[in-house]
C-alpha cells in the first residue's frame, strides 16, 4: 500500500491528468455520466496546468452531456423530450465547431 501511494505522488500532473481522461473516458463507455462528469471537474480542479488534457477534457465533457441527454430521450416524452432533444443538439453542435477550433 505504501509503494502505490509513493508511485501515485510521483505522478506527474500531466500523467494524472491523463488517467483521470480514461477514467471518464471509461464511465462515459459504460453511461456513468455522473461519474463522467465529477471526474472531469475533478480533473480541472486538481490539473490546473495539464494543459492538453483540459483540451480533451472541454470535448469529452461536451460528449458526457450529449451521450446523456440522448440515453434521457428514450425515457421521456411530451416537454421533457423537446428540452432533452435541444440540449442534444446543441451539444452536438458544439462538439463539431469545438473540433473545427482543435484542427
Amino acid at each position: 500500500m505504501v509503494a502505490l501511494l509513493v508511485a501515485c505522488s510521483q505522478e506527474t500532473p500531466d500523467e494524472r491528468a491523463a488517467n483521470m481522461l480514461k477514467e471518464a473516458r471509461y464511465a462515459l463507455h459504460h453511461h456513468l455520466y455522473d461519474e463522467a462528469r465529477d471526474t472531469i471537474f475533478s480533473l480541472r480542479r486538481n490539473c490546473p496546468t495539464a494543459i492538453e488534457a483540459r483540451k480533451q477534457a472541454i470535448l469529452l465533457l461536451d460528449s458526457i452531456e450529449m451521450n446523456a441527454a440522448a440515453d434521457s430521450l428514450r425515457l421521456v416524452t411530451g416537454e421533457e423530450w423537446k428540452r432533452l432533444n435541444v440540449k442534444k443538439q446543441f451539444f452536438e453542435r458544439k462538439l463539431q465547431e469545438d473540433l473545427k477550433k482543435k484542427d
